[in-house]
């Protein structure tokens, strides 16, 4: 009780004495005094590869952000730890061939092949930490989108020798009237020209022999040593396992989960076979066997279980969402990452393949030679410019990776690899850098998001109640941010300006210590080269948020102290020179915070399901191949378009397990 008092005492004694150093006269700021906060905020390069590398560093192992920003750019060295289960649904009692899939969650596995008539779900667990290789994005979706760019580069070495991003191979027989083949060649026909062993899957199984090659070509894994799986996601996480006899994945159970199906349906293909032209192949057998092969089976719709099991598999995805909203979330958390070792194509020393994204994005973007934006004047316009700032990382792909590229890129990420395997005597801070990058956006996400509408709030600038009232949330929004590095000087009224200038001590050493929060204490020759990169990209964008944020919050201070602070004496009107300069100061800091916004490109923190979900449902959003557009899934995309998609995935809907059972979802 006596503590209480005395805070609840210091308390009003601090807050007099800040009353006593402002008087109560209003003294509006003239055009001499304007504050130099404005000259504090340097222009942000949008051909930086800074946003980039940290905003897809942040992402690494997290749903939701990832299905907003599917082309992944990043391979990291990760670990699947002791004693994790995975799951193996397979369509026969026959063990699984290798390489062959995981899921780390039983409804994936379940939903891909668990419906069958003799379905089976092996479920395995890990004897120890096992090494794996992390592609980022969504690496597993079966899409010619950008999903796979940086798989089949590092199997292919550069783009030339990447013929296409192949997903599906289509099935004997003609291609749709003016349809050219998407995807490469037609893939080999099986005897006497039918679809008998036609395989829609043959690439996937391509690329997985590709990638485990590498692995034992490069001397980084083996049975039972080394990397031996590469984690992918599309809707939830799975692992491509090169060896089902490893000894680092025991076998703790075989089930047959083929279950009692529907009486009364019709189960023939003619369904399936209305699919596809076939009129210049002989007629298929009258039951062959399902296309696909081991992941190709189609679950029919005789299966009892499918719409909850449909629902599952979305839900497996939507408990790895990670953040939403700027709130943390543990995204896959079976999985842990090695960021001393992280390669992005967003490395600049990939010369090629970062002078095309530059060069293009000029064009597209409105960017000067230099990087910065040509805003333009119309409020329109600039809206839908900042749009496509904000959203310009879900376009760009690693399809310009030249020769030269592809020797650094193989060499970096060979070393990445290697250096990880020896645990002892490599370079390496120790530091989480992706823990950095998610407690950066923790920290900023919805903060920027509150000084926007605060900025863009339509108050009436006569109004001095409203003005002061407005001010409180604002200027108590930007001191949050400032707070941890600033210490107030000594002022008076016939000052504001000088005392809260840029220039300042304070303000300089607010700035340094702002910038230097996540600072590593280690040397520059104790972080990796990786690290090095990582670091500087989280320098520079840790930078910007800094030099905008206590910008803003220098030139609220002198405007308040002021004119508003005196509690016992508010103003009842507002001169018409301190509302201009109220509207200046208020148009500027909302452009700043504006372009900082589209620079940073953290979209998917802005964006969620308005109102919010009941208890029971999820934020729903179009993920490959489980939730699409009007229906559950389905389409090259996913859904029924492209602009659907772009429409529908930045309006999410909340869904439960009765309207996602094949139902409208958009």
């Amino acid at each position: 009780m006596i503590v209480s008092s005395l805070l609840l005492t210091t308390g009003i004694l601090l807050y007099a004495f800040a009353g006593c150093q402002a008087s109560s006269a209003q003294i509006p700021l003239t055009e001499s005094q304007k504050p130099d906060t404005e000259d504090a905020i340097s222009p942000l390069n949008f051909s930086s590869s800074a946003p980039l590398i940290f905003h897809s560093t942040f992402a690494l192992l997290q749903q939701w952000p990832q299905s907003f920003f599917p082309n992944g750019h990043i391979i990291a060295p990760c670990t699947i730890p002791k004693n994790t289960n995975l799951y193996h649904a397979h369509p026969n009692a026959s063990f699984p061939p290798s390489p062959e899939w995981f899921a780390l969650d039983s409804a994936m596995a379940y939903s891909i092949l668990g419906m069958g008539d003799d379905a089976h779900m092996l479920t395995f667990r890990t004897t120890k930490d096992v090494k794996c290789i992390l592609f980022d994005g969504t690496s597993a979706a079966l899409m010619d989108d950008g999903s796979m760019d940086s798989q089949m580069l590092l199997i292919h070495n550069n783009s030339e020798n990447v013929l296409g991003n192949i997903r599906f191979g289509r099935p004997p027989g003609k291609r749709p009237p003016g349809k050219r083949p998407p995807y490469g060649d037609q893939p080999p026909r099986g005897p006497g020209g039918n679809w008998s062993n036609f395989n829609p899957l043959q690439p996937e199984y391509d690329r997985a022999t590709g990638l485990c090659d590498f692995i034992r070509e490069k001397d980084l894994g083996g049975l039972g040593w080394g990397y031996e799986g590469i984690v992918r996601m599309n809707a939830a996480f799975e692992v491509i396992w090169c060896n089902f006899s490893s000894p680092s994945a025991r076998l703790v159970s075989w089930l047959n989960v083929s279950s009692p199906t529907y009486e009364g349906l019709d189960r023939s293909w003619s369904a399936l076979d209305s699919k596809f032209d076939t009129t210049d192949e002989p007629e298929p057998p009258p039951r062959p066997p399902r296309p696909g092969g081991p992941r190709g089976g189609r679950q029919s719709q005789h299966q009892p279980f499918l719409p909850r099991t449909a629902y599952a598999w979305f839900y497996a995805a939507a408990k790895a969402y990670g953040f939403v909203g700027g709130v943390p979330g543990r995204g896959e958390a079976r999985v842990k990452i090695d960021s001393c070792g992280l390669f992005t194509f967003y490395d600049p020393s990939l010369e090629h393949q970062t002078q095309v994204r530059i060069q293009r994005e000029r064009g597209l973007l409105n960017l000067t030679e230099d990087g910065y934006w040509s805003a333009p004047s119309d409020q329109e316009t600039r809206h839908l410019g900042l749009q496509k700032l904000t959203r310009r990382r879900r376009y760009q792909r690693a399809t310009n990776v030249s020769v030269s590229d592809g020797l650094r890129m193989r060499h970096n990420v060979e070393t990445s690899l290697r250096d990880t395997l020896k645990n002892h005597d490599r370079t390496c801070s120790g530091l989480d850098w992706v823990a950095i990058s998610q407690q950066t956006v923790a920290d900023y996400s919805s903060e920027l998001y509150d000084l926007r509408n605060l900025l863009s709030n339509n108050t009436d600038l006569s109004n001095a109640t409203d003005v002061r009232h407005w001010l409180i949330y604002l200027r108590g929004a930007a001191h949050q941010l400032a707070m941890p590095f600033y210490e107030y000087p000594l002022y008076d009224n016939t000052s504001l300006n000088q005392a809260f200038s840029i220039s300042t001590v304070e303000s300089q050493e607010a700035l340094e210590r702002c910038k230097a929060q996540h600072a590593p204490f280690a040397a520059g020759n104790e972080l990796s080269r990786s690290e090095q990169l990582t670091h500087q990209s989280v320098s520079e964008v840790i930078s910007a948020i800094c030099n905008t944020t206590i910008a803003l919050f220098l030139a609220l201070e002198p405007i308040w102290l002021a004119n508003f602070n005196n509690i016992s004496s508010p103003p009842s009107t507002i001169p018409q020179d301190l509302q201009t300069h109220i509207r200046r100061t208020k148009t500027y800091h909302l452009q700043r915070i504006e372009e900082l916004m589209a620079w940073l490109g953290w979209a998917e923190q802005w964006t969620s399901c308005n109102p919010g979900c009941a208890v029971g449902q999820v934020c729903a959003i179009p993920i490959w191949p489980v939730m699409g557009v009007g229906h559950f899934s389905g389409g090259k995309f996913g859904y029924e378009s492209p602009e659907e998609a772009e429409q529908s995935l930045f309006h999410g809907r909340c869904v439960d397990a009765q309207h996602v059972g094949g139902e409208e979802v958009w």
